[in-house]
């Protein structure tokens, strides 16, 4: 091959890595680019994207467990960790189950209670009301109370505050000594 031929060539080879590194040069962010600048009558106008919080699927939050409570005791469920949740919202729904541990003799007393009634909760004893025929703790408002379980109970509640909620069982009102550990069945659905 001549020089000319090889002119030809380098020349030809010049362009071609000068197109090659047109097409992967890199852009900077926000930087126009004629066809952006000027978008022709044929581009597609763009979709308004969906937030990624609006495309996750509803999930509805559910807890199929048991507290584990000693003789005697009083023992409590984190809501938060067990639904991966940071605290549960006003106005959202929920329907809370409970059933009996199924030991001879043993009725539990069942608790859903925020943060500051667990405070509240460790340091008072329940108390039984002869009148209303009901366990009472004084100072304490919870959320749900269930008395003496020996059938499966629920109810169906709204939440009003924002805060950390816990189901507890309590078994405080018997006497004596034992080292037995009760496992109560507990069900939280939160409802659409």
């Amino acid at each position: 091959m001549s020089i000319n031929g090889y002119t030809y060539l380098f020349a030809a080879l010049v362009i071609v890595l000068v197109c090659a590194a047109g097409c992967t040069t890199p852009q900077t962010p926000g930087a126009a680019t004629p066809a952006l600048a000027a978008p022709t009558a044929n581009a597609a106008a763009p979709q308004n994207p969906v937030p990624p919080a609006a495309t996750a699927v509803a999930r509805t939050a559910n807890i199929d467990s048991m507290v584990n409570v000693h003789f005697n005791d009083i023992a409590c469920l984190d809501i938060q960790k067990e639904m991966g949740v940071s605290y549960l919202y006003p106005d959202q729904k929920y329907k809370l189950t409970a059933a009996s541990p199924n030991a001879a003799a043993v009725n539990i007393n069942v608790l859903m209670v925020d943060e500051n009634d667990k405070l509240i909760l460790g340091q008072t004893r329940p108390q039984w009301d002869s009148v209303q025929k009901t366990w009472q703790y004084p100072g304490l408002v919870p959320t749900v109370q269930f008395n003496d379980i020996t059938v499966p109970q629920e109810k169906t509640f709204t939440i009003k505050t924002q805060s950390k909620y816990y189901i507890c069982a309590d078994d405080r009102k018997e006497s004596g000594v034992n080292d037995i550990v009760l496992r109560v069945p507990v069900t939280l659905t939160r409802l659409a």
